[in-house]
């Protein structure tokens, strides 16, 4: 039987083009929006992918084993170690956390208090609305303690899931290991087969978006880890020097304020710095000096430590790939709260460098300029270099 000889299909005009561009945009929109309590595990197995890659080619790069054989001995390694999680590890960071939230309005009404109190100065006493202080302070204060019962709140509740090991705590940890495992096995092949859907003439540009982003995402996933566990040492041993209470909750605030730069370390000196006003006779140092200077103390010591953070490690570990401002950040950040709770608040500054190097390459193209951030990078430090070398 000989197949009929139709002719070819007209090609679709421009105007059919963008219709059908639009109804694949929306129709990808609405099934975003139907699997949307899918998003944080897909999130968190891109997460957890990203990072089990680099420890996947460094194994393959040292021995002779099959990469997939790697790839099943280290997800195993990683399912050993999450049920071997102890409750006696998480059970102190519960209490902890349950002990600060309740004593912070404690906290919060002494430091009114003191608000209360007239300010003096070399005998002078400093005339101040006092009516006005207290309502701008007793609204900022209501805030400030619904936002930390919140994020509180969820946290005890991921301790508290992880503690008690419930069936849907188990799925969702399932779901988000067979994920991650068949991303970081077929990743290569998943880009492979966008790049091959992709038109030719925007192949370029999407190997250059995509290399600007592994770069931004690997600057702070990576290399935020890695300053994280750090910080929450370093303020857990000198917590437990000062025999400052909780030290534990306070490691543990530092290391996920890390996640949040540069407001991110001011926010994690405040509970200890409530907690040195108000405990202070918990400290052996405590006892040497008014709980003011006491307070004092401590924030000088956080201050020293982000200084030293900022100048001597960030540099070495990030990079300078993120650099947005300070306002941007914190805006990113109630955006992300308000969208995805603590995953949004921790993941703010990265999608905000995706969202400006995604403007960045809509801009070039309305103004018909070359997108090449990363070349203009090279540029400046060639340039920067050569400065160097004509001081010399």
């Amino acid at each position: 039987m000989t197949t009929p000889n139709y002719p070819s299909s007209p090609p679709w005009s421009a105007s059919t083009k963008r219709t059908i561009v639009i109804i694949l945009f929306a129709t990808l929109a609405l099934a975003v929006y139907r699997i949307r309590g899918l998003l944080l595990p897909l999130v968190t197995a891109v997460i957890l992918a990203y990072l089990v890659e680099p420890l996947i080619k460094f194994i393959t790069k040292r021995t002779k084993l099959n990469r997939s054989v790697i790839i099943g001995l280290v997800y195993l390694i990683i399912i050993a170690a999450l049920v071997s999680i102890p409750v006696s590890a998480i059970s102190p960071i519960v209490n902890q956390v349950n002990n600060f939230i309740n004593n912070l309005p404690r906290f919060v009404e002494q430091i009114g208090e003191l608000l209360q109190q007239p300010i003096v100065v070399a005998g002078n006493e400093i005339p101040l609305d006092q009516a006005q202080i207290e309502q701008i302070y007793l609204s900022l204060s209501g805030n400030f303690i619904s936002l930390v019962q919140t994020i509180g709140t969820q946290s005890l509740t991921v301790f508290g899931s992880i503690a008690t090991a419930t069936l849907s705590t188990l799925g969702w940890t399932f779901l988000v290991l067979f994920l991650s495992f068949y991303l970081v096995k077929d990743h290569d092949q998943l880009f492979q087969n966008i790049l091959a859907l992709t038109p030719e003439s925007y192949q370029q540009d999407l190997l250059h978006i995509s290399g600007e982003l592994q770069l931004t995402w690997n600057a702070f996933l990576r290399g935020q880890l890695v300053l994280s566990g750090v910080m929450g040492g370093i303020i857990f041993v000198i917590a437990l020097i000062l025999n400052l209470p909780n030290a534990l909750l306070l490691a543990l605030i530092a290391s996920v304020m890390e996640f949040l730069p540069t407001i991110g370390p001011v926010l994690a000196a405040v509970p200890a710095i409530l907690i040195a006003l108000f405990q202070s006779q918990v400290s052996w140092v405590g006892h040497l000096m008014s709980p003011f200077w006491f307070a004092v103390l401590i924030a000088g010591i956080y201050g020293l430590v982000f200084q030293l953070e900022n100048y001597y490690l960030v540099p070495r570990i990030m990079g300078r790939r993120l650099q947005l401002h300070p306002l941007v950040v914190i805006l990113g950040a109630l955006a992300g709260a308000s969208v995805a709770g603590l995953l949004g608040i921790l993941l703010a500054a990265p999608t905000l460098a995706t969202a400006r190097l995604f403007i960045l390459y809509v801009y070039a193209k309305l103004t018909d300029r070359p997108f090449l951030p990363g070349d203009a990078a090279v540029v400046e430090t060639a340039v920067t270099d050569d400065q160097e070398n004509e001081k010399k």
